[in-house]
């Protein structure tokens, strides 16, 4: 168990590492549980880009859901 533990640390802290600056910092707000539009209005950024990069971090941590996105940051964080 602890092998296979190990290797899904490693894979979430490889997929977050594909993350520009900006991708991680909406994905921050995300898990916070943040809205699109307040993402935007503290990133100074617009609604459109806040929902472009939540794509793109989706797809860049290969999350189907939320929970998915959440895991694999909680699992990266404990890589660390």
């Amino acid at each position: 168990y602890a092998r296979f533990e190990a290797a899904g640390l490693k894979i979430a802290a490889a997929r977050m590492a594909q993350l520009s600056p900006r991708e991680r910092e909406v994905l921050e707000r995300i898990a916070l549980g943040r809205y699109n539009k307040t993402i935007a209005a503290e990133l100074g950024i617009s609604v459109s880009t806040v929902e472009i990069h939540r794509k793109r971090v989706m797809e860049k941590l290969q999350a189907e859901s939320l929970s998915d996105l959440i895991r694999t940051l909680a699992l990266a964080n404990d890589a660390e």
